[in-house]
């Protein structure tokens, strides 16, 4: 463990998450300063490595009896966003009687650490703040084969950030030297933040936010309630029409229409195809129907020419029509019989 303000030249991509609650309470302890140039900050701990991006973590200040305490911090946070490579997180907060507590920053500065080495975003992760509670993630961290960097004065370096860490960058007041904003150039930030247009949703999306009122205005495609009563007319109209309640061309009354069933060859009567002495095209000639078919008649068994009542099937529990008990026989028995 060293302590090294550069870092390792050797791990070229660098990510610093800074926990601004924290930053902000010992910088007030310590320099009492807080114009902090996050940009010059970012890269004094980053020096000759390339920053990938710096990530700034806070909760939204936000108290009913102080209510300028939120519009100082969007002023300080306006002038966050335009700095370069760096992004802003917020977090919540609980009253808990007179104090205000964060909630959720802490999840989200480890939760990033782990995520963004997990994905191999950076060599190395900078993490400026000596609060115990983020050594678990360091360990994580340096599992995946990344490296851990904790930047903090020694008033607020805890002894587990201290230990699971690779490097350890030792704040000290001289440190932020050349690292103040002046009071033009902060007021110049919060003066650019504030002038900037703002935009609104119709205007940054045109045509997004209400496609349906943009095309009525257009004379675009119509809603479809409208299309809809549109067909409805135009099917009246041709229905009045084709009823004869216009005139034709000529003066006379439009025809009522026929029916819509075409009368073709195949939907032709068989009597009527029988009758002509025709076969129906496409028809198939059907056995014992056509006039000198040569098809066989069917053959009557002789022993039911002979005794109909014969050719009556028996029951099932074997009483005839008579109600005496018969026996059954079978078709070829009695064709046998018959021949004798």
């Amino acid at each position: 463990m060293s302590n090294q303000a550069n870092g390792n030249a050797g791990s070229r991509r660098v990510m610093i998450f800074i926990d601004g609650s924290n930053l902000y309470h010992v910088l007030k302890q310590n320099t009492d300063k807080q114009n902090l140039d996050y940009k010059k900050f970012s890269e004094k701990l980053c020096g000759d490595r390339e920053l990938i991006r710096t990530y700034y973590y806070n909760i939204r200040q936000e108290s009913p009896d102080n209510p300028k305490l939120a519009e100082s911090q969007d002023r300080f946070l306006n002038a966050l966003y335009e700095t370069d490579y760096l992004e802003v997180k917020l977090g919540i907060w609980k009253q808990r009687g007179q104090t205000m507590v964060e909630k959720g920053v802490d999840v989200m500065i480890a939760s990033d650490l782990i995520a963004h080495a997990y994905e191999d975003h950076y060599d190395t992760a900078i993490l400026v703040s000596g609060d115990a509670d983020f050594y678990p993630a360091l360990q994580v961290v340096k599992d995946t084969g990344k490296q851990v960097e904790v930047a903090a004065f020694d008033s607020n370096l805890s002894s587990e950030a201290a230990r699971f860490s690779d490097v350890i960058i030792k704040f000290d007041k001289h440190y932020f030297d050349g690292l103040w904003m002046s009071a033009s150039q902060k007021n110049q930030n919060v003066r650019t933040a504030a002038i900037r247009k703002s935009v609104t949703d119709e205007a940054a999306s045109p045509n997004g936010e209400d496609k349906g009122a943009t095309r009525r205005q257009n004379g675009a495609k119509k809603p479809f309630a409208e299309r809809y009563a549109d067909r409805r007319n135009a099917y009246n109209a041709r229905k009045t029409t084709s009823n004869g309640s216009s005139g034709g061309a000529n003066g006379h009354a439009a025809a009522k229409p026929s029916s819509r069933v075409r009368r073709t060859e195949s939907r032709r009567s068989l009597s009527s195809v029988l009758n002509s002495g025709q076969q129906a095209p496409n028809r198939t000639e059907r056995r014992g129907l056509a006039a000198g078919s040569s098809s066989r008649s069917r053959v009557t068994p002789p022993d039911i020419r002979n005794n109909p009542a014969e050719a009556m099937p028996t029951p099932r529990n074997g009483r005839g029509a008579n109600g005496r008990t018969q026996q059954r026989q079978s078709w070829i028995s009695r064709m046998l019989r018959s021949r004798q």
